[in-house]
């Protein structure tokens, strides 16, 4: 059977520890078995750790919310190419730029 430590090792956002586990037992409460919980914790894992660790929610809220329900969201794929951001920032930082292409001075470069 799986315990709240078995749970919070495995949640990727440590925070809030006796928070979480107070929610823990509130879902258990609830009737949610714990191998229910753990089962969409490692459903949605994947998604979560593509996450901005900022936008990783406490695991409190995740319990809360019953996210245990949720389907991870479809991984986005571009087919290999190139984000405008992508070719921006290798321009960038490539030697063909000089900073003044625009008839503003370059910065750091004399």
């Amino acid at each position: 059977m799986t315990t709240f430590a078995d749970f919070y090792s495995q949640f990727p956002r440590k925070k809030a520890r006796g928070d979480a586990e107070k929610a823990w037992q509130q879902a258990i409460k609830k009737g949610h078995a714990p191998d229910e919980i753990m089962a969409g914790l490692m459903r949605n894992l994947a998604d979560l750790q593509r996450r901005d660790p900022q936008f990783i929610p406490y695991p409190a809220t995740w319990l809360r919310s019953e996210s245990f329900f949720d389907e991870p969201d479809p991984v986005q794929r571009n087919n290999g190419r190139r984000s405008i951001a992508d070719a921006a920032r290798d321009f960038i930082t490539s030697n063909d730029y000089r900073g003044d292409a625009f008839g503003f001075p370059s910065i750091g470069r004399h």
